[in-house]
């Protein structure tokens, strides 16, 4: 039970607006002429990847815990940009509700992310299984009938080493916000855990993918705003991308919150205050468009996170030579 919630926990800061929608993959593997399971095969590994990488460096021994934390207590500007990628994010999440409805249903979508982060991380975590178990029988339910083994283009297997330059910065991009629910995991869950949970996430990820672009590249809908609904224009579908939004969002919101806590100690006493100017920032923020969002930084997040994630690895390993 515990790898069954930390898993659907880890999956729910994934498959947000981008995911759910098929922007997201489209952006980043729309183009390979590959067999659709061989993408999301590598897809898979990667995430597989970066996860025990990312759980290595954010769940250390005491001693390490306390050198890594005096390092980088000291440099004020990485966790800025942590903020504010994650702001990014969050504001993605925005842009994607106000782009399938309309500016109120986004604002109780915000509203809700308010309230459900103030519940607390095991509430959260409880709440958050729940969701995204639905999300996932609906992709399924919303994929299987238009899914076919026939192909209609020609491979080029030249792509594979950009499926898995892709695939290592999509993996950076989406595993992102993992050390925040790391560092809250560890208190209550052993390292072996979660590093478990973590590589089902990445095979669950790796099915639902396989299953999104099969139907999206049979149906000739890589150009739509929105791909899947395109595949599937029903009100099942939008639900399963309305979900997946708001469990983004609020995994988002969680992740921004407990980084600013450490740089700004004083927003501890004012929960509700931080996470309501951060929500009218993401706001603000999402009116510059999903798509252009999507497009223009989720390849920049992912190389950052790679390019991160090998600097605090080369620092775990210095510490353990010395």
């Amino acid at each position: 039970m515990k790898i069954f919630e930390i898993t659907l926990l880890l999956l729910g800061s994934i498959i947000g607006a981008g995911f759910a929608t098929g922007a997201e993959i489209v952006t980043f593997f729309g183009y390979l002429q590959l067999p659709t399971w061989v993408i999301a095969l590598i897809v898979g590994l990667m995430m597989s990847l970066i996860v025990i990488l990312e759980v290595v460096i954010s769940y250390p021994s005491k001693a390490q815990q306390k050198t890594l934390q005096q390092k980088t207590t000291t440099c004020k500007f990485l966790y800025l940009v942590f903020v504010i990628i994650y702001l990014i994010l969050y504001t993605v999440m925005t842009a994607g509700i106000t782009q399938l409805t309309n500016t109120w249903i986004c604002l109780i979508s915000l509203a809700l992310c308010i309230l459900i982060t103030l519940f607390g991380f095991q509430k959260l975590s409880k709440l958050n299984s729940f969701i995204v178990l639905i999300i996932i029988v609906l992709i399924i339910t919303t994929t299987l009938p238009h899914l076919s083994f026939k192909t209609n283009f020609q491979y080029n297997y030249q792509h594979t080493f950009d499926a898995f330059y892709w695939a290592l910065l999509y993996a950076g991009l989406n595993c992102f916000m993992y050390p925040e629910l790391i560092k809250a995991l560890a208190q209550i869950h052993k390292r072996r855990t979660i590093i478990l949970a973590g590589i089902i996430t990445s095979l669950i990820v790796a099915i639902l993918f396989g299953l999104i672009l099969s139907v999206i590249k049979l149906t000739n809908t890589q150009t739509a705003l929105i791909p899947l609904l395109a595949v599937a224009p029903n009100p099942i579908t939008m639900v399963v991308i309305l979900l997946a939004v708001l469990s983004s969002q609020y995994t988002a919101l969680f992740a921004i919150i407990q980084r600013l806590q450490i740089m700004i100690p004083t927003t501890k006493n004012k929960p509700l205050l931080t996470a309501t100017l951060i929500s009218f920032l993401a706001l603000i923020g999402s009116y510059c468009g999903f798509n252009h969002i999507i497009k223009f930084t989720y390849p920049l997040i992912g190389g950052f996170t790679c390019f991160y994630l090998l600097f605090s690895f080369l620092l775990v390993l210095r510490h353990h030579s010395h």
